[in-house]
């Protein structure tokens, strides 16, 4: 009698033991570690175990106790379910609520910026570093669509002249040795927000369809063309990525849009800077007189009229400025004024004498 007492005894403690931790668990399972509502960014790469899962979420603060997560994904059969990804997971998920939002594969967006004036080899390379694929994938994507884009956009290429356009590039591509992408100036820059898992042609896709879309609505609230105006988006984007690369200053852009488009209808040369530099990968680089010397499809100082495509992506308000260029503005000339923006002059004699100024502000600066 006495032993059959001590083994119900030993059970029944046995039990409430087994009743007391299952409760504990649940306690743990169902409570959130902490009662912040601000949110963690988890990444869960492919192939995670579910241990590593846990490791993470505790080192984040997430979880407290490792084991409770890692059992209660075993028990409720949702181990193998966690999918990879980034996730925005907010602070006061209980262990319960954390794997739920693990499961669901709900991950945060990828959120990438192409900035005004980038060029398509820059862009490509900050995609790259935000998907897993590289910039050459983007890039041969994008200049798949892009010969598309050219045909069937507003006021559009024809045929021949995009075949031109295309080996134009193949040339310089052979005489340098880099990339000199047929997507170049058709990237729009934007703030994009992307699936995880997305392609390179799929945000290829994406970034140029916008940029149709963007095109468009610019060329319809711009005024009446005129006669003497670029012809096509082709032109329009071309010249409006000199003007993005010459001045960082909204206002100041119908101003040198207004000097570009005088030399052109004067038959003098654009003589632009940044051309040189794209035709050389000089771009944020002084540009040397001997650097105006070379051969190359771009150097606007050795080859009247426009270059033969854009130097990197426009933004609008530089398309605008293109669009509708400051009127009246009679300036044929202009020059660093020091302070970020430029001096205008309408001679040759006034230009040489505002480069004269800009060189005297620069020599102090040079003998330091």
């Amino acid at each position: 009698m006495k032993r059959g007492r001590v083994r119900t005894t030993a059970i029944a403690v046995a039990a409430a033991t087994v009743v007391a931790l299952a409760a504990e668990a649940w306690i743990f399972w169902t409570t959130p570690p902490t009662d912040a509502g601000h949110e963690t960014i988890v990444e869960v790469p492919r192939g995670a175990t579910l241990r590593a899962v846990a490791d993470s979420l505790v080192a984040h603060d997430l979880l407290r106790h490792r084991m409770v997560f890692v059992w209660g994904a075993r028990l409720t059969g949702r181990d193998r379910a966690i999918r990879a990804g980034r996730y925005a997971v907010p602070r006061d998920l209980s262990p319960r609520d954390l794997l739920g939002l693990l499961v669901t594969g709900r991950t945060v967006p990828v959120r990438v910026t192409i900035l005004e004036g980038e060029t398509a080899s820059a862009i490509a390379a900050g995609l790259a570093a935000a998907f897993p694929w590289s910039a050459a994938e983007f890039l041969s994507a994008a200049d798949s669509l892009a010969g598309l884009v050219m045909v069937q956009a507003p006021l559009p290429l024809d045929a021949a002249a995009a075949g031109d356009y295309a080996e134009t590039l193949r040339r310089e591509r052979e005489r340098t040795g880099r990339a000199f992408p047929l997507c170049e100036g058709y990237l729009f820059p934007e703030t994009y927000h992307f699936a995880e898992g997305v392609d390179a042609a799929q945000v290829a896709a994406v970034v140029l369809e916008h940029g149709l879309s963007r095109w468009r609505l610019l060329l319809d609230d711009a005024p009446p063309r005129r006669d003497d105006a670029l012809q096509g988006l082709h032109e329009i984007l071309t010249l409006a990525s000199i003007v993005e690369a010459e001045t960082p200053r909204a206002e100041e852009m119908p101003r040198v849009a207004a000097v570009y488009l005088n030399r052109l209808a004067d038959g003098i040369p654009l003589e632009a800077d940044p051309t040189v530099a794209h035709a050389l990968d000089k771009r944020g680089e002084r540009i040397l007189y001997a650097d105006l010397e070379v051969d190359s499809a771009f150097n606007t100082y050795r080859r009247a009229g426009l270059p033969p495509g854009p130097i990197g992506s426009p933004g609008p308000a530089a398309l605008r400025a293109v669009l509708e260029p400051a009127s009246g503005f009679d300036a044929l000339f202009f020059v660093a004024d020091g302070s970020g923006g430029h001096v205008f002059s309408r001679t040759l004699e006034e230009h040489r004498e505002a480069v004269r100024r800009y060189r005297s502000l620069r020599a102090p600066r040079q003998r330091r």
